[in-house]
């Protein structure tokens, strides 16, 4: 399979309602759900560009997409491609955004899914360059490539679709957790401003609230002595296979955008929920 890099200026489901053409931006997209969005997404017809700090594994994950899709036995002519960026850079966001509408003609879905997880430990022991890095990955990264949608989809006139990785975090915390935490609450209030901004401009926008999917964050929480609960003890928690929170991106991705699916809570049903944390 060809290598699927796009050149940067910077830096077996089945699906109702193929998209016949569209272009979908996944951030994150080299490992964990991201990756498996991206996977889903190209299954059902999108074109699809995953963006990454690592090339290796950005080259990785697009073969493995592409090989998918191959495997899958339909005729779907979708492009896979990656570039390589930081989406906590300013100029690195603008240079993906104007790269994929270059190759591709326009940009109709956006998936803000690149994040951290700093280790869990009291406020008073927190490092600034670690809550630093918690806001800077999991808030102002997805206002960047929010800013950079809306731009292109507002001067396209067609609109489009933007969809904000969240949390069980943006609503009810972990201990120990207030970097994460606040990033995360962060990204509802941007999800529900750019919601009534994007209205005009037929910009929808959702917010996929993802409970323990199985990754290499939440690797912790079935081994070890597994994660910090609201008594003080630790636990193991139940975890999810993170394919259903990327069929439930598609699930966003297919709705016409004049319905919006503003918040969506996807969780393995024996975690510690959304009505606490004990």
């Amino acid at each position: 399979m060809a290598d699927p890099k796009m050149t940067s200026s910077g830096a077996a489901t089945t699906y109702s309602y193929p998209p016949q053409g569209k272009t979908a931006i996944v951030t994150g997209g080299s490992s964990g759900i991201g990756k498996s969005s991206a996977k889903h997404l190209a299954l059902a017809g999108w074109n699809v560009v995953i963006t990454g700090r690592r090339e290796e594994r950005l080259k990785a994950a697009g073969i493995e997409i592409q090989d998918a899709v191959q495997d899958s036995g339909k005729d779907r002519k979708v492009k896979v491609a990656y570039i390589v960026g930081d989406v906590t850079k300013e100029q690195d966001v603008v240079n993906l955004f104007d790269d994929v509408l270059s190759a591709n003609g326009q940009i109709d879905l956006v998936f803000c899914n690149a994040g951290v997880s700093p280790p869990s430990v009291p406020i008073d022991e927190l490092p600034l360059d670690q809550w630093k890095a918690a806001v800077d990955t999991n808030l102002t990264a997805s206002f960047l490539c929010a800013r950079e949608a809306f731009r292109k989809m507002k001067k396209s006139g067609k609109g489009g679709r933007i969809i904000i990785n969240g949390s069980i975090s943006a609503h009810v915390p972990r201990p120990d957790s207030c970097a994460y935490t606040a990033s995360k609450h962060g990204l509802t209030g941007l999800t529900k401003s750019l919601a009534l901004d994007g209205r005009a401009f037929n910009i929808s926008l959702s917010q996929l609230d993802i409970g323990n999917a199985a990754s290499d964050m939440t690797a912790r929480m079935t081994s070890g002595p597994g994660v910090k609960q609201a008594d003080g003890s630790m636990r193991h928690e139940a975890v999810m296979d993170r394919e259903f929170a990327a069929r439930e991106v598609v699930s966003i991705a297919e709705l016409p955008l004049e319905v919006s699916k503003l918040w969506v809570v996807i969780q393995a049903t024996g975690m510690p929920s959304m009505v606490g944390r004990g």
